[in-house]
């Protein structure tokens, strides 16, 4: 038995530090990390089409597991689990709010982009919900996945217009919660391109 009690921890311990959790506290440590969901599409906004739709951005929803600000990871099948001193700084889906304001805006489809609670009339809606943003530590390289489920309706004639799952997926370089944010930004960067993408496709069929 004490032979093999040395072996059978120093293998918990490589397992354990696998993605790097830093989930002990270190006596110099600050208490606690937070980090931004950012996109730097910062280009101009195109001129207004006055002849286009208004399209209402409604509010992200989130699957269970991603509706707080606890930065996930997963290093087995099916188990989440969350960096102790890492969080975002808030809920993701409420960072990617006016993102996706934005980048509706920015795509030059609209005459006018709003928000819940706007009152304006308005021609279609965008619904969203974030299924996943985890860093995958199973695979290697690691990687961060970005998925966000994408509906456009027709508000008039209350119908569907188009139902569409931008998944994405970007390398993590290093197995830390940095390296994590910075890939995580990378997708939402390739993720709003997609969007811009389904609406230019979606709003040409009207």
């Amino acid at each position: 038995m004490s032979v093999w009690r040395p072996l059978s921890i120093g293998v918990l311990a490589i397992v354990s530090a696998a993605c790097n959790p830093l989930l002990l506290q270190q006596p110099d440590e600050p208490l606690e990390h937070t980090y931004l969901l950012e996109w730097n599409g910062d280009e101009p906004a195109p001129s207004i089409v006055a002849s286009g739709p208004v399209l209402l951005v409604s509010p992200v929803l989130a699957a269970p597991g991603y509706d707080g600000s606890d930065m996930a990871y997963m290093r087995h099948p099916h188990e989440l689990e969350y960096f102790a001193n890492h969080r975002w700084v808030d809920a993701p889906a409420r960072m990617l709010d006016p993102l996706l304001v934005r980048a509706a805006a920015q795509s030059g489809l609209f005459r006018s982009v709003v928000t819940a609670g706007s009152g304006a009339r308005v021609d279609m809606r965008l619904e969203s919900r974030l299924m996943q943003l985890v860093q995958r530590c199973s695979l290697q390289p690691s990687e961060l996945r970005l998925v966000l489920r994408v509906t456009l309706i027709d508000v008039p004639n209350a119908r569907i217009i188009a139902t569409s799952t931008l998944d994405v997926s970007e390398p993590i370089g290093e197995r830390t919660p940095l390296a994590g944010v910075e890939a995580a930004n990378r997708a939402l960067d390739a993720l709003l391109s997609r969007l811009q993408a389904f609406l230019a496709e979606q709003v040409g069929k009207a």
